[in-house]
């Protein structure tokens, strides 16, 4: 038995020698691709953390943004009120003025004992009031 050991001690001695420079070896060994594989973690973790930070100042600007934007509604909304308001005072003015030109219009002249019509100036302040009606 010690021959069969003595014959085959070179190739164990082999086997722990390849096995401790297969462990140990910067090239090929585990401890090598362990560290090429937290080489690679610890770059994807910086990139990850960097995508993060990329992410949340995309964030806050859309979040100002969407501010902004919200203000800008509010502001428009604002003067699309106030324009209305306007135009239906305007319209409301023009309104007083067409009710008084057709009463100015539409008013039953004065006859002549010959049953003519007799000419009118018409009221200055009328006149005024239909151009400009009062509020």
């Amino acid at each position: 038995m010690s021959r069969v050991v003595a014959a085959l001690a070179p190739y164990a001695l082999a086997a722990v020698v390849g096995a401790l420079i297969w462990t140990w070896t910067p090239l090929v060994g585990s401890h090598a691709r362990y560290g090429r594989l937290e080489a690679r973690h610890d770059l994807a973790v910086r990139s990850a953390r960097a995508w993060e930070q990329h992410a949340q100042g995309w964030q806050a600007s859309f979040r100002v943004a969407e501010t902004i934007r919200e203000g800008e509604q509010k502001a428009s909304r604002a003067a699309v009120a106030q324009l209305a308001d306007q135009c239906d005072a305007r319209v409301s003015e023009a309104r007083r003025s067409t009710r008084i030109i057709e009463h100015i219009v539409t008013k039953e002249p004065t006859y002549d004992e010959n049953r003519c019509p007799v000419r009118s100036l018409v009221d200055p302040d009328q006149l005024r009031s239909a151009l400009r009606p009062s509020r």
